[in-house]
Order: C-alpha cells, then structure tokens, then sequence
C-alpha cells in the first residue's frame, strides 16, 4: 500500500498512537506533566510526528488528523488516569481550531478538557500559516484549558516575532536554544525570551535537554521546566500515582482584546491634525529605528490606499528582506503587496476612517493610532511607545491577515 493509501486506512481506523514525554520541574526534577506526541503504526513509513503532518498537510486533512490526534492523547491519559495536578500538553493545528469535532470523538476529549490541566501547544509553522485562524482559535479554546504553550521558540524568527502577540503561558525553547551553548545567536534569543517572562509572568521551558550538560546550562540561565530524554523518553503513560497536594499550573499576564486599534488608546489624551503631519510622524515611529529587524512586526492600516505609496512600500518591501514580520490593510490595497507584505483589501466598516502604523520587537514598541473626525480633513490621534498599547493594536490588525503569500 502505498503513502496515501496507507494515511487513509490510519486515518478511517482511527489509528494513531499516542507516547508522552516528561516534563519537570528542573529545581527538583519533579514530572509536572507531560507532552502528549503522536505517532503512527511502529515500523511503517507514517510512524513518526513528522511524516504523518506532512501527509496531512499533502492530503488536505489537516483538520481530520488534528481531531484524531488529539482524541487519542485525551483518551490515553484518561485511561492511564492523569491527575490533575499534572499538565498534559496538547499540540495543535490552528486549521482544526475552527471546526466541529467529529461526534465519534467528542465524549473522549470533552472529558479530558473538563477533568485535566489542559496546556495547548502552538508551532511556529502555525503562526507562519495563518496568524488570523491562530489567533480567533485560540481565543475560542482558552476558557476551556489551563494555558498555551509556544513551542519551538528560537527556531526561527516568526516565533519571537509573535511572542508578545501571543500572550503564552508557557515559552518552550527549541533544543537548538538549550544545547547552543553560549553563541551570540543563542544570547540573543534567550535575552528575548527572559525579557518576555519577566513582562507576562510566562513560565520558560527548555526542550531538548539530553545531558547532564544540557541540564546544568538550562538551569543556569533560569528556565524552571525542562523536557527531554535526560528525564525520560517519551513512551506509554506510566498508571497515575496519588495526586500532589500542590497543583502544578501556568499563567501569564493576558493581552488587551480591542475591537479597533484606535480604541488600545483608551484613557489616553488625543490630539488633532491632518495628514500632512500624520504620514511623516507615522513613518518616524515605525521606521526611525534604521536597525529594525527580525525578530520584528510592522502592521500598516490606511483609511485610503492613496496613503500608502511607493514610499511606504518600498519600507515595508526593505522590512520583509530583513525579516520583518510585514502586513498592510485598508480598503483598496492588493492582496498581493510588494514581496513579502501580506495585505488585505479589508472591507470591515469597524476599521473606517481608522488609520495606524505600528512597530514592535524585543527592544521597542511603538504606534501612531488614528480615526477620521468626520465631514473634517483632521484626525484624531496619539502616539504610543506604551507596550502593552502597541500589543494591543497589533493583535486586532493580525486578526484581519490572512494566510501568507504562497501559502495554502
């Protein structure tokens, strides 16, 4: 049989497996949870992580495979009896977050959700895809778990690029992170991440740990959980001892939900002025700083596409090559921008008259808000270095993104 009749086959039996990894606490190496990983029939070409996405994505059923998986995990932990003073991962694909589960698969993981410490896991080929399927799933499914994890972080840029955005409970390095040593690449992520948890309250997971070595590292530059095979490698569910009387949790500090940018100014004093000051002003605080670059965001969203010209494209063009994190919105502007620029020809009548530019990354934040005052040339404005404001804004215009250019 071939790879796709093979998928199929798995996919009609319900078939997939599910092994968990340890997860630690590293100061006393007690298990705090553990990261369910799915797997295929042993010994076939579909029996790891990786080849089975890879004929999901192929075949179009994402969503289809996401829900099994995720049943599978639920119902392993469930009969192995998983406490509640235990965390169970759950990694996710932000395609099914939208979807109805299928009937046959709902008791398994409505009980889970409603019995476990449910922790979801989001990959940077999730927030590469499809920021505004990621960020409206999310926020669906966070009242019924315990937290959101943010997975393979420094693996490349798009991860550090939304790590404010996403508002993650828990922040796990990727292996390269914990076995990197003491290069410059490494530092800089790990100034990032540690800059991050300190703001939000975020609990910092280092993944991949191996050694004895690699656990001394991770201990010394201050991440509190730990996964990898120097604990235990992932395997069945070992029967559930009697509970802790400490329950293990996660928490962060939660991003502002607006329904437009300008309102992430609330409270704040508002001046007026026209766009002769305004396009200037709002190139200085989105491009002034000349070393913007990955791992960075820059959204731009116009009241009129003649606001945005070969200037501000050519900006946002110079952005995306330094990989920048780039979008623009308004009515009238091409869904195929300059290259790199996700744009949208957003017909929201929320966002008329709403004008905003906006610059955020590890070291900076910084937004000029704007709407129109009506039957005037004016617009009421401010500006914002105010972190939590920018995040704010930020998080309202990625909603209305879609999937990146080339990407299906």
């Amino acid at each position: 049989m071939n790879v796709a009749g093979a998928f199929d086959e798995i996919l009609r039996r319900r078939a997939l497996r599910t092994v968990f990894q340890p997860i630690v606490r590293l100061e006393t190496r007690e298990t705090v949870g553990y990261e369910a990983l799915v797997r295929g029939p042993p010994r076939s070409r579909l029996a790891s992580a990786d080849s089975l996405l890879a004929e999901a994505y192929r075949a179009g059923r994402v969503v289809e495979f996401d829900w099994i998986a995720r049943a599978s995990a639920c119902r392993a932990a469930l009969d192995a009896g998983l406490g509640r003073d235990r965390l169970l991962f759950l990694n996710i694909e932000p395609l099914a977050l939208g979807s109805e589960c299928p009937p046959d698969l709902r008791p398994d993981i409505e009980r889970a959700f409603g019995l476990l410490q449910v922790v979801l896991e989001v990959t940077e080929r999730s927030l590469g895809r499809d920021p505004r399927s990621l960020l409206d799933g999310i926020d669906r499914q966070r009242p019924d778990v315990t937290g959101l994890a943010l997975d393979d972080v420094g693996s490349g840029t798009m991860t550090l690029a939304m790590l404010p955005i996403l508002s993650a409970d828990v922040i796990k390095l990727d292996l390269t992170i914990t076995q990197g040593g003491t290069s410059a690449a490494t530092m800089k992520v790990l100034d990032i991440v540690l800059e991050e948890a300190e703001r939000t309250g975020a609990t910092v997971l280092a993944e991949g740990v191996e050694t004895f070595e690699h656990f001394q590292h991770v201990l010394a530059f201050g991440a509190v959980l730990g996964q990898g095979n120097y604990f235990g490698e992932p395997r069945a569910l070992p029967p559930a001892a009697e509970e802790n009387s400490i329950i293990n949790t996660v928490a962060s500090e939660r991003a502002a939900v607006v329904p437009t940018p300008f309102d992430a100014l609330a409270g704040r004093r508002t001046s007026r002025a026209t766009p002769d000051l305004l396009l200037p002003l709002s190139r200085q605080v989105a491009f002034g700083e000349t070393d913007l670059a990955e791992p960075a965001l820059v959204i731009y969203l116009v009241p009129d596409p003649a606001l945005f010209g070969p200037d501000e494209a050519h900006a946002l063009t110079r952005l995306a090559g330094r990989g920048v994190v780039t979008g623009a919105l308004g009515r009238g502007i091409s869904a195929e921008p300059p290259s790199g620029v996700r744009g949208v020809d957003t017909h929201d009548t929320a966002l008329d008259g709403q004008w905003a530019l906006l610059a955020l990354s590890p070291s900076a934040a910084g937004a000029m808000l704007a709407r129109a005052v009506p039957d005037t040339t004016h617009f009421e404005f401010a500006i914002t270095h105010d972190r939590r404001r920018v995040i704010a804004a930020a998080r309202c215009l990625l909603r209305r993104l879609g999937p990146s250019p080339g990407t299906a």
